[in-house]
């Protein structure tokens, strides 16, 4: 975050991405997940452009379908055999880095996304904005607020 108040999606994305590519399957998603406590993950495609997003809803719904058909315990190889291009959504959101930080806000509640990509003009990946950003930011405004506003003791 900027020392300023935070206005724009830049202000508060994280620019530090983990990403996928397209021939990864959704054993790799789900570890890479669970390696880096993240719970969005951008696939690339060969050329490194947004292919798309995985999500911890897309794991968890394959790995319950394996699971029901298959059992428990073989989970992994069964989700190593799907491939991210069969498994994620194509037509993720985006975001601009410009994008103010309410209208941002607004877009995540009126899709029900949890994150969205950020991308420049050129449509590359300059990172991710996520619910959690946007919980950080409150944080940090409250406790400025609130320092603001204590008296002395």
């Amino acid at each position: 975050m900027t020392q300023e108040t935070p206005a724009i999606v830049a202000d508060i994305m994280t620019r530090d991405i983990v990403t996928l590519r397209l021939e990864q399957t959704l054993h790799d998603g789900n570890e890479a997940m669970r390696e880096h406590k993240v719970r969005h993950l951008p696939v690339l495609d060969e050329q490194g452009h947004l292919a798309g997003l995985l999500n911890q809803k897309v794991v968890l719904r394959e790995a319950l379908r394996i699971t029901d058909t298959f059992g428990s315990l073989h989970l992994s190889r069964h989700l190593g055999r799907i491939p991210l291009a069969r498994a994620i959504s194509r037509d993720a959101l985006t975001l601009s880095p410009e994008t103010p930080l309410a209208e941002a806000g607004r877009q995540l509640l009126a899709h029900r996304q949890g994150a969205m990509p950020v991308v420049d003009d050129d449509g590359h990946l300059v990172g991710i904005v996520s619910s959690v950003d946007f919980v950080r930011l409150a944080v940090t405004l409250l406790d400025a607020a609130e320092q603001g506003t204590a008296s002395p003791a």
